[in-house]
Formats: C-alpha cells, structure tokens, sequence
C-alpha cells in the first residue's frame, strides 16, 4: 500500500500509482552536483588564502566550512529525495487522492471522488516532456478546486483510467 494511512472503501482497489517522473529528480540533483563542482572549485583556491594568512588559522576555518558545506549539500539531497518520493497520487476505482509534500513536516493529501470529475486536461508543453513521456494533468471536479499533477509518467494511460473509472461511477 503506498500510504499506511490509506484507507480504502468497500469494492474499492487501487489502479494506478504516480510519482514525478525520474527526470524531474536528475534534473534536480544536476543543481546538487552543479553545486557540488562550484564548492570543490571555491575550496581548491585555498592555495591563495596561505598567502594571506597564516597556515594554523585557514586550516580549521577550510575544515570547518567545507564540513558545513558537504552537511548542507547532504541536507538538500535529502529534501528533494523527500519531496520526490513522497509526492504521489493514487488513482482507484472511486477515487483520486493527490498527495502533495511541500518540504520536509508540510504534507497536504487531497481527494475526490471520480463520479465528481467535469473535465480533464493534459499538458505536454516542453520537447522534453515530448521525448520522455511525461506531463502535466488537470482534473476539473464539480463544486472543487482544480486537481493538477506535475510532470507524471503515464500520462495517457492515468486519463484513461480516470475517465473509465468515472464513466463507470455515471452509470452506477
């Protein structure tokens, strides 16, 4: 179950699970390694700080920041890992429940109901979404906000589903 706290309803089954797609997470860690190279790059010119100071008082000062350094750039992995995995949406049979995590303790879970779906739009706006199969989706519900989910493998495939499964909710 993708959720200890899902709790699904009588005849209800879970049909599809999205996450982000995976380029979404590599091209966030591209900014962690660009980050990387750039502390690498400031730390190497400690050569230059040897003529300005003495030996004994750069040496802890280097160790101290590039440790603080490595720890925020370890912290920051961490939260986009975080932020990628724990966003999700869970399509079943009844249901579609959006669970959005913004930052590290912020969790917002959302759901509706598919009998309630008006309309449902995709996007593909980048040629990279186009090239790797992804997008954007836009569910309208009556008398609820918008539903929109970014970057989602499968894109077609989660319409289809969503659609099916309300089509089947009407005619109940």
């Amino acid at each position: 179950m993708p959720i200890p706290s899902l709790h699904l309803e009588h005849n209800e089954r879970v049909l599809l699970v999205l996450h982000r797609h995976w380029l979404v997470l590599v091209r966030e860690l591209l900014a962690v390694i660009f980050m990387i190279i750039m502390g690498i790059l400031v730390f190497s010119v400690k050569s230059v700080w040897y003529e300005i100071v003495d030996d004994g008082v750069v040496d802890p000062v280097v160790a101290f920041l590039l440790s603080l350094y490595a720890l925020l750039i370890l912290a920051l992995m961490f939260a986009i890992w975080i932020n990628y995995r724990l966003d999700v949406w869970i399509i079943t049979t009844k249901r579609v429940i959006d669970v959005e995590q913004r930052g590290l303790f912020n969790r917002e879970i959302s759901e509706f109901l598919v009998a309630n779906i008006q309309d449902i739009t995709t996007e593909v706006p980048t040629i990279i979404m186009t090239l790797f199969g992804f997008g954007n989706m836009t569910i309208q519900t009556a008398g609820h906000k918008n539903f929109t989910v970014r970057e989602i493998p499968r894109l077609e495939e989660a319409k289809k589903i969503i659609l099916d499964c309300s089509r089947q909710a009407h005619t109940l």
